[in-house]
């Protein structure tokens, strides 16, 4: 099917029905922005020229494996690659020119001068609404930040619903010490028991268990709060993390709390010194917010437009994301194979909590709470089964208290439910018994 005359702006190649290999040119300064169908498998090979992804150069006549996420490739110069993919045998590919790649550079350029000219690096804090493009521009910065020079900058995602370096559910801080995996869509391995082709990160993670940020916002922002003492703690002992500076990402503004100030809190807990806005040049919200964070960051208010290569998402594509992001966690990728371990336990030997969310909760419920952020949750199959939970290093007979602030140990998914003999399948990251720890059940599902 052709492409219809106004709809596209740039080069439309229609792909042949089998499952050869295909060559394609993209010009200096143009891009081409893959999308296909879910599940897919891509193979790209670049066969000469200079292309990069979110910021990461790919290496020349090396096959590089896609599946389950959309990006765009970036043509720093003259490109010719071959792709490979039998589902995308109907799909128009468009090369269409970056007219944002400019920004992009200025502003990493801005953040480096930043880090050269003290030993306090930037904190810098990307917003915009949904589809805007801040989470690529964040992964392009840290990519650019430790191209050239042995800079670390500290990645901090503040989105729950984005699964980067763990499953869905959390937000986290991490030191970006190495080349991001352009393949996976969760960025990169965090420490794993397997092999990794690259190095492997090692986050800080926060448990939000939730899927929206209106179904508990006392609860996020007392997160928020803990994972900034962290990013404090860590920067003020390690001088090279520091000077590298700290990238933001922030949850869509629609999701942001007006009325509590929700965005000056993050930049006054994370204590931000740089705010870049994505959007249009006459968009209102951005002149507000220049306003109310202009005791904060000074002129330090930059706009630039909505990003060129950023392709559009949907819920449904949110939960591949997020489904993917769960079952690398558990089963790793391709490449770098996990194995699971499932063990079997009693109902009686575990005790599970969920985050309380004020939207389930009647006004009665809520008082009787006191102020805890934690409730029980009572070991039924339709609570429980395929459930994604996390394992918290508080006693299994903690208080509700303990268990909202203990650190997590890690994730644990509950695959099957025998309410008759009474017992659960878990399946777990490493071998060994279950640990006697309470668990948090959270919002995501992951069926096998």
């Amino acid at each position: 099917m052709e492409s219809l005359p106004g709809l596209s702006d740039g080069q439309t190649i229609t792909a042949d029905s089998n499952n050869d290999s295909h060559p394609l040119n993209i010009p200096r300064g143009s891009e081409w922005k893959v999308e296909r169908p879910s599940e897919s498998r891509l193979i790209i090979v670049i066969k000469t020229g200079i292309a990069e992804i979110f910021g990461t150069e790919l290496a020349n006549g090396i096959e590089y494996e896609f599946r389950s996420f959309n990006f765009s490739i970036f043509s720093v110069e003259d490109v010719t690659l071959e792709w490979k993919c039998p589902e995308m045998s109907v799909q128009n590919l468009t090369v269409i020119p970056n007219t944002t790649s400019k920004f992009i550079y200025n502003l990493h350029f801005a953040l480096e001068k930043m880090r050269c000219s003290s030993f306090e690096g930037p904190r810098a804090m990307i917003i915009g609404e949904a589809n805007s493009g801040k989470t690529s521009l964040c992964r392009t910065l840290c990519s650019y930040a430790i191209k050239y020079k042995p800079y670390q900058p500290m990645f901090i995602n503040l989105d729950p619903r984005e699964g980067v370096f763990s499953p869905p559910g959390c937000i986290l801080a991490i030191p970006i010490s190495d080349i991001l995996d352009v393949q996976s869509s969760t960025w990169g391995q965090s420490m794993t028991s397997g092999a990794t082709p690259l190095h492997s990160k090692q986050p800080f993670v926060k448990n939000y268990g939730l899927e929206r940020l209106t179904d508990n916002r006392t609860f996020y922002q007392r997160l928020t709060s803990e994972l900034a003492s962290v990013v404090d703690e860590r920067l003020a002992g390690d001088s090279l993390v520091r000077r590298s500076g700290c990238i933001v990402d922030t949850p869509p503004l629609a999701s942001l709390s007006e009325k509590d100030n929700e965005l000056e809190e993050i930049v006054r807990k994370f204590k931000v010194n740089v705010v870049v806005a994505i959007g249009d040049e006459s968009d209102a919200i951005f002149e507000k917010y220049a306003q109310k964070l202009f005791p904060h960051v000074g002129s330090n208010f930059i706009k630039i437009p909505k990003l060129s290569g950023c392709i559009p998402t949907d819920d449904v594509y949110k939960r591949l994301l997020q489904r993917s992001s769960i079952r690398e966690y558990f089963y790793g990728t391709p490449k770098v194979v996990l194995s699971p371990y499932a063990i079997g336990a009693d109902m009686e030997d575990v005790s599970i909590w969920k985050p309380k969310n004020v939207m389930d909760l009647t006004e009665a419920e809520a008082e009787k709470q006191n102020g805890n952020e934690m409730i029980p949750v009572e070991v039924t199959a339709s609570n429980l089964q395929h459930a994604l939970v996390a394992i918290t290093y508080a006693d299994r007979k903690a208080s509700a208290a303990e268990v909202e602030r203990a650190p997590i140990l890690g994730f644990a998914l509950i695959t099957e439910v025998n309410e008759k003999r009474r017992k659960l399948r878990i399946l777990l990251p490493v071998p060994g018994r279950l640990p006697n720890k309470a668990m948090v059940l959270t919002s995501y599902r992951y069926l096998e």
